[in-house]
């Protein structure tokens, strides 16, 4: 028979993988963007989105804190349950971060020379980060220690990439009269580029999360090994 407390810790379940579904969504509406910036019921749709992974991340703590104080969870509840309490904060900040990816990308000239030179590097971290997010989650709720520590390598190429990035996109400018266009373009570029590497950073941060719950330990000086 199903007691309560394994209701509640089911109930927190249900509406993480709700949550999860969510921001991985909304990460497939971003990249639409990166070819169709201007499609209004994408913008809408992303709005809409992010009004109901905010109202996940509220609920979620509340059944967190509930779960705790009413149900006083043995050591290894907890640590579950509180782990789902960090891993929803991570992903309320992949959402924000998506959200701020695609006002950059509304201001952007798909048909210019800077996006049409960056456009593809863009996508391609696009594809790096909802791709560790999803191995991040998946990492996390089924305990696989080596795919979370795989995420926490793969940061590496996204911090790499960024850096790559804002290097170039000054050097593109040498010699050549800048137009407002091409200054809205630069700014939105390398504001697309530092989101994207936050995503990163936060889906590692879900991985290191995960070591933590299996190993008990910290997993930052994965990164150097």
């Amino acid at each position: 028979m199903t007691t309560i407390r394994e209701k509640y810790l089911e109930k927190i379940k249900e509406d993480f993988e709700v949550l999860s579904t969510v921001v991985i969504q909304q990460m497939d509406i971003v990249f639409t963007l990166t070819e169709s910036n201007k499609d209004a019921e994408l913008h809408d749709k992303i709005e809409h989105n992010e009004v109901i992974i905010d109202g996940l991340e509220v609920k979620i703590r509340d059944e967190v804190i509930n779960s705790i104080v009413l149900y006083c969870p043995r050591a290894s509840d907890c640590r579950k349950i509180m782990s789902y309490h960090d891993m929803t904060a991570y992903l309320e900040r992949i959402g924000d971060l998506l959200l701020n990816i695609a006002d950059f990308l509304r201001e952007v000239e798909l048909q210019g020379e800077l996006y049409t030179l960056f456009r593809e590097i863009i996508r391609e971290q696009l594809e790096i980060v909802k791709k560790m997010t999803q191995n991040a989650i998946f990492a996390f709720t089924c305990e696989d220690e080596n795919l979370a520590k795989e995420i926490i390598r793969t940061d590496d190429l996204v911090d790499n990439n960024h850096k790559e990035i804002i290097h170039r996109i000054p050097l593109h400018f040498v010699g050549k009269t800048i137009k407002d266009q091409n200054m809205l373009d630069a700014l939105s570029l390398s504001g697309m580029s530092y989101n994207i590497e936050r995503i990163g950073d936060n889906a590692t941060n879900i991985a290191e999360a995960a070591i933590y719950l299996m190993e008990g330990k910290n997993a930052k000086h994965i990164h150097n090994n």
